[in-house]
C-alpha cells in the first residue's frame, strides 16, 4: 500500500475506522509510532499523521506533515464503453486506473443489456483501492450516457474502435476520447451514425471481447 485514502486527509485530526482501521491495525498490525501516509485524491499533497490513540473500533490521528507530491501528468484519455455486465467492468477497472485513464464513460448502445445498472459508489471504492496500491494520486472520473445520441451530443470529437483496416497510429491528430462497443459491437444503424468519425481497428485477426478492446486501446495510448 502506497498510502491510505481518507476524504478528510489534510485536516488537523482524522479518525481511521471501518475497513481501513481493520486493515492497518488488525491485519497489518501497523506500528503506532510510524507516521501514516494519507491522501484525499483531490490535491497534490501527501499528508502524514501520528497515531494519537487506538481504540477498539477506530484510531485517532493528528496531522504531522504536509508534503507536496504533484500528480503525475498523463495523456487525457477518455474511454466511452458500451455498457456490459458490471462484474466485467469491475474486473477491468483496476488496470484502467493503473494505466492512468482520465475518465470512463458508460454508454447504453443497441446491444447493451439495459437491465445492467452501474453502481458508481462501488466503482469508486475499486478505483480508490487501486490508487492506494499503485500510487495514483487522482481519482478516475465516471459518467453515464443513456443513449448513443446523448453521447454524440456531449462529445463531438471522438474516435470509434471497431473492425477496420485503419490503425490507431495512422490517424492524424487522434482524439482524446474513444468509443468502444459491447459484445456484438455496434448495430448497422449505429455504424451508419458513427461513420463520420475516425475509426480504428486492431491488427489481430481474432475477435476481441469488449473488455479486451478497452484494455488494448488504453495500453496502446497510455503505456
Amino acid at each position: 500500500m502506497q498510502f491510505l485514502y481518507h476524504e478528510r486527509a489534510g485536516e488537523e485530526s482524522v479518525i481511521i475506522e471501518g475497513e481501513s482501521f481493520a486493515h492497518l491495525f488488525k491485519s497489518r498490525r501497523s506500528d503506532a509510532n510510524k507516521p501514516l501516509k494519507l491522501r484525499n485524491l483531490r490535491d497534490d499533497f501527501l499528508y502524514e499523521y501520528k497515531t494519537k490513540a487506538i481504540n477498539k473500533r477506530d484510531a485517532e490521528c493528528t496531522l504531522s506533515a504536509k508534503i507536496l507530491s504533484p500528480r503525475q501528468i498523463s495523456k487525457p484519455l477518455q474511454i466511452a464503453w458500451s455498457v456490459v455486465e458490471p462484474k466485467i467492468i469491475e474486473k477491468t477497472l483496476p488496470f484502467l486506473n493503473e494505466a492512468g485513464l482520465k475518465k470512463l464513460i458508460f454508454v447504453y448502445t443497441r446491444f447493451s443489456q439495459h437491465s445492467f445498472k452501474i453502481d458508481f459508489e462501488r466503482l469508486k471504492r475499486i478505483a480508490v483501492n487501486s490508487c492506494e496500491q499503485c500510487g495514483r494520486v487522482d481519482l478516475m472520473e465516471f459518467e453515464i450516457c443513456s443513449s448513443l445520441e446523448e453521447f454524440v451530443k456531449k462529445y463531438e470529437n471522438f474516435g470509434v474502435v471497431d473492425f477496420s483496416p485503419n490503425r490507431l497510429c495512422d490517424i492524424k491528430n487522434p482524439p482524446d476520447t474513444w468509443l468502444i462497443g459491447c459484445e456484438g459491437g455496434f448495430s448497422e444503424y449505429e455504424r451508419e451514425r458513427l461513420k463520420i468519425y475516425p475509426v480504428a481497428g486492431f491488427e489481430s485477426e481474432n475477435i476481441l471481447r469488449s473488455e479486451s478492446a478497452v484494455v488494448t486501446i488504453a495500453a496502446k495510448i497510455l503505456l
